[in-house]
């Protein structure tokens, strides 16, 4: 199973802006009438519960969206460019390296079907020439660029979702016990290590559904991710209930168990404070029934719940039912209450979509590192504007214009970065850049 990808997401640029009009005396709707660029489309993840892998990662590893096109004369806008909307499997964590920093933040998590989150928002469109326009300038020969979209490397990671997790040494009899209560169809033959990744099965009892899932079998040094032990117990901390089977026909049974639940606290003690139950398993073979009996009667001197089966021939099933249906509902009253993974999972019948709902993202908006404070900063004689906007419009000025270059000083003047450029001490003939233009300062 393919359960974590980095990929880069591009958001579109905005259009830019146009600069248009007739000035000509007595030329009937003359003036400016350059119409604004289009938005950029922005990048937006969304969860399908019919999706169960991040395969499809391994192979596209850009994703653009499209960008807006420029405003045209007239008062034309420019067209916004589409979103570009990713499908994930509910259970993915996104999350982004923070600068300067080994760390990730988490921007989203999906825990549920059709839940949406912009990620990258497009880049905004640039203004026309018509709104530059004010009581001293009637015919602005200004306009904006439009503003770039947001270019941003994302690490997609896919955490099984499930209400009980099935854990135990390899050969356990996990993956028959999950054929058996579900529909699911793991690999099943009488050695160890045939589930070789988590298997996801609903299971319904008592007019009630739940999620298990098969965790492949845990060995020593699972914490350290001898073989693929990281992989495997980070599927068990998204379940709310651990069911712990152990092969009774095995040479210690409950040496089984404690070196299973040493792994776990070893890997994130927090793991082992989950409810959970033994399962002791084939009970059907002959001459385990003494070991049965006493694993059951250390299991209750440890004050452990346990309940003997065989995941075979059925026998002790319907405990096991009742016991793990319990202990959800118990779980559900303790907390907040809430579904379980097979009822948020679950569709409305006749086809109808469920609504969307918008996920838990740490950050309050979506992610956009460009930069939006105005300033002026002095570095080694040069005097540097910082302003995205003032960027925006130089890209547009005519430098072979005068009247362009005025009227773009005026703004400068408008915005306050030209009495920030004098606060710092400006003088004729210093060396003013912003963005990649550069020009000598006259006063």
């Amino acid at each position: 199973m393919i359960d974590q990808a980095s990929i880069k997401i591009i958001s579109g640029d905005g259009g830019n802006g146009c600069i248009s009009g007739r000035r000509e005396k007595y030329v009937p709707k003359g003036g400016p009438d350059g119409g604004d660029g289009g938005g950029g489309g922005s990048i937006i993840f969304k969860s399908d519960a019919n999706i169960n892998t991040l395969r499809y990662f391994q192979y596209l590893k850009k994703f653009v969206a499209e960008s807006g096109t420029p405003g045209k004369p007239g008062l034309k806008h420019g067209s916004d460019g589409k979103d570009l909307e990713i499908t994930v499997p509910v259970g993915t964590i996104i999350s982004t390296k923070l600068a300067n920093s080994d760390k990730r933040q988490v921007l989203a998590e999906f825990t549920s079907h059709d839940q949406t989150s912009v990620l990258c928002k497009g880049g905004k469109g640039g203004r026309g020439n018509t709104k530059f326009v004010n009581s001293i300038n009637q015919f602005p020969l200004l306009a904006e660029s439009g503003e770039h979209g947001i270019n941003l490397s994302v690490f997609l990671e896919l955490r099984l979702l499930a209400d009980v997790g099935i854990i135990g040494s390899p050969n356990a009899g996990k993956s028959s016990l999950l054929t058996f209560l579900s529909n699911a169809s793991p690999k099943v033959a009488d050695y160890p290590f045939t589930t070789l990744e988590p298997v996801l099965g609903v299971v319904e009892h008592l007019s009630k559904s739940f999620v298990m899932v098969d965790i492949p079998g845990l060995i020593e040094g699972a914490h350290k991710g001898v073989g693929l032990g990281h992989d495997f117990l980070k599927h068990i901390d998204r379940t709310r209930v651990l069911l712990h089977m152990v092969d009774v026909s095995g040479p210690d049974p409950l040496q089984d168990i404690d070196n299973i639940k040493e792994e776990i606290s070893l890997f994130d003690e927090r793991i082992n404070s989950k409810p959970s139950l033994v399962a002791v398993n084939k009970i059907d073979i002959e001459g385990t029934q003494d070991s049965v009996q006493k694993i059951l009667s250390e299991l209750k001197h440890r004050g452990v719940d346990a309940v003997a089966i065989s995941a075979i021939s059925g026998k002790g099933i319907n405990d096991l039912r009742d016991k793990v249906t319990e202990m959800l509902e118990v779980e559900s009253k303790s907390k907040k209450p809430k579904q379980t993974l097979a009822e948020r999972l679950s569709r409305p019948k006749g086809g109808q979509k469920t609504q969307t709902q918008e996920i838990k993202v740490i950050k309050p908006e979506p992610v956009d590192r460009r930069n939006k404070k105005d300033g002026v900063l002095v570095n080694n004689g040069e005097y540097i504007i910082k302003s995205s906007t003032a960027i925006r419009i130089a890209a547009m000025v005519d430098p072979d214009s005068w009247e362009a270059r005025t009227q773009f000083y005026s703004h400068l003047k408008k915005m306050g970065l030209v009495a920030q450029l004098e606060e710092k001490g400006i003088s004729p003939g210093d060396t003013v850049k912003l963005g990649d233009l550069e020009w000598e300062w006259h006063s």
